[in-house]
């Protein structure tokens, strides 16, 4: 029987071409190592390795056999890790609810952040709104929420609040649109087509009524589409930026602001997550990463 050992002690001998060096890899004496590779040609009915000199050679079957020990005991060592993760912090996967406006850029480094210290949980972004986010957060079915901040920010004694710091946003239309390139009042552009995300009504967001021509857009994939051919809309000026950059987009100057084009964000999690060490910590390592956002350019 092949067993994991003889398959690790082979594979560090093909790859230190020593039998000394080899046991120093795995932490063995040279004679266990040398114990493991011949039991292991003994259930294969050949030689792995040939001395030519004072060197050590592979055979043209250990030539062949390399690529597949080294894939078995990769997945070894990640089945275990796997295990492990699994048993140390007990959950395998993680729900996360975000508006439509949150700056992407932060979502994507609270990802890599959570996918770094915990490689082998599943992060699963959800868009929600702000209503059923905290549902979702009290019955347990969501670890937390990042939403702008409005209104009453402490919704329920079971959901803790976080301040994120804010974003900045800004009004944008297409570069073929109609209204003008010069700094237009807000009257005048009322009058235009307004494109607003059905998350910015349910999150009651104070912009979301600002013109009688509203246009209301399931998600934002279909606003960022439909906004390249008619109307404007507000976005954070992070999202916006690439399509900015490509040339699809341009942002409308106006003659007063709308409000204070900044929006503060927060996280809202349940409280019952402070006592489990896993879930608390992917909570502070989104926390880390908004401290860091609002050192660039977008906060």
């Amino acid at each position: 029987m092949i067993t994991l050992e003889q398959l690790s002690c082979f594979k560090a001998v093909y790859e230190l071409s020593s039998y000394s060096k080899a046991a120093r890899k795995t932490n063995k004496t040279r004679a266990t190592v040398r114990e493991r590779v011949k039991a292991l040609e003994d259930v294969l009915g050949f030689d792995l390795f040939e001395v030519i000199g004072k060197t050590l050679f592979p055979t043209a079957q250990a030539e062949h056999l390399y690529a597949r020990a080294d894939n078995l005991t990769r997945q070894a060592k990640e089945f275990y890790s796997v295990a492990l993760s699994t048993f140390s912090t007990g959950i395998t996967s993680i729900v996360l609810h975000h508006d439509d406006l949150i700056p992407l850029c932060l979502l994507s480094d609270i990802d890599d952040a959570i996918e770094r210290e915990f490689p082998h949980i599943s992060i699963n972004w959800l868009q929600r709104d702000r209503e059923s986010s905290l549902k979702d957060i009290e019955s347990g079915n969501a670890l937390f929420s990042i939403m702008p901040s409005i209104g009453k920010i402490y919704p329920s004694t079971k959901v803790g609040v976080v301040n994120l710091g804010t974003y900045q946003y800004a009004p944008y239309t297409s570069v073929t649109s109609n209204i003008p390139k010069h700094p237009v009042d807000l009257t005048e552009l009322t009058m235009e087509d307004f494109l607003v995300t059905e998350n910015a009504v349910l999150n009651e967001m104070r912009y979301a009524n600002i013109s009688n021509r509203k246009h209301l857009i399931s998600n934002n994939d279909m606003l960022m589409h439909k906004i390249q051919k008619k109307g404007w809309t507000l976005l954070s000026i992070a999202n916006a930026q690439d399509y900015v950059d490509a040339g699809k987009l341009r942002t409308i100057k106006m003659k007063e602001t709308l409000g204070s084009l900044r929006q503060e964000m927060v996280l809202f999690y349940g409280l019952h997550s402070e006592m489990d060490a896993a879930r608390s910590r992917i909570i502070d390592l989104a926390k880390e990463c908004a401290v860091n956002f609002a050192k660039g350019p977008y906060a």
